[in-house]
């Protein structure tokens, strides 16, 4: 892994603020998180796609950029499918990738901005569907510790726009995979009032997730 000095974050955050990090680094792998942590370079600070962070001055320490990618299908019955994807994917690449197989459950949540790794974290939600729904679990490497961590939803303790990674462990987990658990058979979420009436107007009476993903849009 390569570790640079005195780089701009303007191309990181989606403010262009021309803050600059003292070290910055690409994560890629999981060896070369593993490595990070055992050179224990303080203060760290984790970056996804960099759409919720407000930066107001140059950062000292390690500027480490989550890169983690592949998209996996885990397992399937006749019914669902269980993927996962690392944390660096873009959020809305991910829904894309399953509106395209036709597995059905994040549609709803298309075109939110940020990582599939920051997903989590804030839980997110859109349009009568929200992560949790089909959230399986996440591992994730604790910062001080370096121990390899499992989290299932019980674990993730999620609320509206909330979750432990936003408390008890804010700044203290770097979440590396997710796995989700999609449908086979989707059946549209119009439980969100404007989405089915926005539909209803198209003359859509049964929209298929794509067409619902394009409503969204």
């Amino acid at each position: 892994m390569k570790i640079s000095s005195s780089i701009s974050l303007k191309p990181f955050n989606t403010f262009g603020i021309d803050a600059r990090a003292e070290r910055f680094a690409v994560l890629r792998s999981e060896e070369d998180l593993r490595a990070i942590l055992r050179a224990n370079i303080a203060p760290l600070h984790l970056l996804g796609g960099g759409s919720n962070v407000l930066l107001t001055k140059d950062l000292p320490g390690l500027v480490l950029r989550n890169e983690l990618k592949g998209i996996e299908l885990e397992s399937e019955t006749g019914t669902d499918v269980l993927i996962s994807a690392g944390a660096g994917e873009v959020w809305h690449d991910l829904v894309m990738w399953a509106i395209d197989i036709n597995f059905g459950g994040i549609e709803n949540l298309s075109l939110i901005p940020g990582t599939v790794g920051a997903a989590p974290i804030q839980n997110i939600g859109a349009y009568g569907a929200e992560l949790k729904d089909v959230f399986e679990k996440l591992e994730a490497y604790h910062l001080e510790t370096g121990e390899r961590m499992v989290f299932k939803s019980e674990d993730c303790r999620f609320g509206y726009r909330n979750s432990i990674f936003k408390n008890e462990l804010k700044g203290r987990c770097l979440i590396t995979r997710v796995w989700l658990r999609l449908t086979k058979t989707p059946r549209p979420n119009l439980s969100y009032r404007i989405l089915a009436d926005s539909l209803r107007n198209k003359g859509i009476t049964q929209p298929g997730i794509r067409e619902l993903s394009e409503t969204v849009m």
